[in-house]
């Protein structure tokens, strides 16, 4: 056995060994997690938000903005320059000046008038121009107004009032969050506003309404001055808002069933907010699931000269002096990766499973500065696990240890494929008494095996066989998998794209459990591709119309129910996006005499044809020619056939 297959398997009964090692779990129906259930809410589950408002009860929404509300008010500030780059999006707002002798600068926006810079900017016998204050809001706001100003009320030592060291003389720049120099720094453009005396002791800057993110604004005059507040106002909506969830412990491995949840999108209307269904909005939900409380790996720097670093706990990252911390990346082992973003309520969550933890993520985009849409609630339906540990893999027929680490097959030949599952089922464990396998095309079952091991499969026949158009369904309530157990199954299918994944789920008809999905790893000690994917092979690749067939080629349309039409198949292969298709009946003058159109993707497709014209009268007898066409975006793809008419 090569030593890669040993360490897979090594790796494989360690797996099974934990997962058996979890006890029995009570079967139970299926149960929803929900967000707002009482006892949890959107705020008590965040790990991570950027531009996402929580004032709506039990609700999130995509931050957006009154025409008299302080945006700045709103925002969570951090003294100092940002240290990650100016490019990211961040929850996180960051204020910063130029002036050398650094203090917080948080005053200024901290929504009270009765704080400020002080006495920081009026030193005697200094010229204050010059001075520049940068805001980055964290990401894109819409704006129209910038307010600031001093202290309105009070005195100073010398019996001064407060409201006259407002600034004489500035320019206000903006930038969108979209205009960035080759050094990474934000390009400014010219000033929005140029003044350069002032006799207002609150300045107000108003231009036309924004998506804003970096705010400069740059002192001229030379007089001492002092900042209490710097207002930013708008309306609408921010272009973009993210929610991430903390990670979320079930209790106990589970299975997945759909992901549900409610939408409602809004516009600002004057002063009100109202729902809108044709609002310029969308929100799109991603989970991700692990097998531990963390979906992060941490390093700590064990070899500072050679740059090695030792993957630690994330407890044990945090007991790390900063120079000891080394970097952290996303776990790919024990946590997959974030799902397909799901628009609709209701789909099938499709993630590894049975799993104990799961996140979640929302994203939510105007396309519109006036309309945004607000998330409700969030529920995953979630059962017991019907097997501790499922496990498989695909190969071809014959060929179980092939040298590319794939099933390599032509593309659009059918192929003979062996497909080797897996189970450990523990004591408690629902158990399964069906298999699907996703499939490219409509399969052919051939046989089904199971047993208590790889080397001692029986052959049986199920009860029952589902061959779909891309599914196939085996049901076998008379050899139910209720302990650990060993399938294979034998099927035809054919490849219509350079790579397929031919996923698989058991199900229980038996219950009201959720299906469990097959996850690819090594299922069989004799087959070495521990993959769920199959791929074409090279020489296969290239063409998109290989297969044309007519059958029969001579008709007879006269109604006598024998040969009165032709059925014409053919194969669509390796496209990723729909094309126009064209079946055509031509005379052998090259007239036109019957056309099919439609659009479509890769498959495999059937049209018929009645001896008939476009208008519905029989066409003379004779010899025609058929086209079948794919129009591709540089050149067409087509084949023809000849058919004989007789009466």
């Amino acid at each position: 056995m090569p030593k890669q297959k040993i360490m897979r398997s090594r790796h494989l009964i360690r797996l099974l060994a934990i997962a058996l090692s979890l006890g029995s779990a009570a079967r139970a129906e299926v149960r929803l997690w929900q967000i707002n259930d009482g006892e949890r809410s959107w705020k008590s589950v965040e790990d991570a938000s950027t531009a996402i408002d929580f004032d709506v009860p039990n609700a999130i929404r995509i931050a957006g903005f009154r025409p008299r509300e302080n945006i700045a008010s709103t925002l969570s500030w951090v003294d100092g320059i940002p240290r990650d780059g100016f490019d990211i999006i961040r929850s996180n707002a960051h204020i910063w000046n130029n002036y050398p002798l650094k203090k917080s600068d948080l005053p200024i926006v901290d929504g009270d008038p009765n704080t400020s810079t002080e006495d920081r900017f009026k030193v005697f016998g200094s010229s204050q121009a010059g001075k520049r204050f940068f805001l980055d809001l964290g990401s894109r706001f819409p704006l129209n107004r910038v307010v600031f100003y001093p202290r309105l009320t009070g005195l100073d030592a010398g019996g001064k009032p407060l409201w006259s060291d407002y600034i004489r003389g500035y320019e206000l720049y903006i930038n969108d969050g979209l205009s960035f120099g080759t050094d990474g720094q934000p390009i400014y453009g010219d000033p929005i506003k140029k003044v350069e005396f002032s006799r207002d002791s609150v300045s107000v800057v108003e231009f036309e309404l924004d998506f804003v993110r970096y705010i400069l604004l740059r002192i001229t005059a030379t007089n001492p001055f002092e900042i209490a507040e710097i207002e930013l106002y708008g309306e609408g909506f921010v272009p973009r808002g993210e929610y991430r969830s903390e990670v979320i412990d079930l209790g106990a491995p589970v299975n997945f069933g759909t992901l549900n949840f409610s939408a409602a999108k809004v516009r600002v209307v004057g002063d009100d907010l109202v729902e809108e269904p044709a609002a310029m909005a969308t929100a799109t939900i991603q989970m991700r699931s692990g097998l531990d409380d963390t979906p992060l790996t941490f390093y700590e720097v064990t070899n500072r000269y050679l740059d090695v670093q030792t993957p630690v706990t994330e407890e044990e990252y945090n007991a790390l002096s900063k120079d000891d911390q080394g970097g952290f990346e996303d776990d790919q082992i024990n946590w997959s990766r974030w799902s397909a973003p799901f628009t609709e309520s209701g789909h099938k969550v499709v993630l590894p499973s049975p799993r104990r933890y799961v996140q979640f993520r929302v994203v939510m985009e105007s396309g519109s500065i006036l309309d945004g849409i607000r998330i409700d609630d969030l529920g995953i339906e979630i059962a017991s696990p019907l097997a501790r540990g499922l496990v498989g893999e695909i190969s071809l027929l014959g060929d179980p240890d092939p040298s590319t680490g794939f099933a390599v097959v032509p593309v659009g030949v059918p192929s003979p494929f062996v497909y080797d599952v897996r189970a450990a089922v523990a004591d408690g464990d629902v158990g399964f008494d069906a298999l699907r396998i996703s499939t490219p095309t409509k399969p052919q079952f051939t046989e089904l095996f199971i047993g208590p091991s790889e080397d001692a499969l029986t052959a049986v026949v199920p009860d029952s066989v589902r061959e779909e158009a891309d599914a196939l369904t085996l049901f076998f309530p008379g050899h139910r998998v209720d302990s650990t157990t060993s399938l294979r199954v034998v099927f035809n299918a054919q490849l219509l794209v350079q790579s397929t994944f031919f996923n698989g789920e058991v199900f229980d008809t038996e219950s009201e459990e959720l299906p469990q999905p097959v996850l690819p790893d090594n299922a069989n000690q004799q087959v070495t591709t521990d993959k769920l994917q199959v791929l074409t092979s090279a020489e296969s690749r290239g063409t998109i119309l290989p297969f044309l067939e007519v059958h029969p080629s001579v008709i007879s349309p006269n109604g006598d129910g024998i040969n009165d039409e032709v059925e014409i198949r053919y194969d669509v292969l390796q496209i990723l996006e729909e094309l126009p298709n064209r079946v055509e009946i031509f005379s052998l003058a090259g007239q036109r005499v019957y056309t099919v159109s439609a659009v479509r993707g890769r498959g495999v497709y059937s049209e018929r044809w009645d001896g008939r014209d476009q208008a519905g009268q029989l066409v003379p007898v004779g010899v025609y020619l058929l086209r079948v066409a794919v129009e591709g975006n540089v050149r067409d793809f087509a084949h023809t056939r000849a058919i004989a008419v007789v009466y």
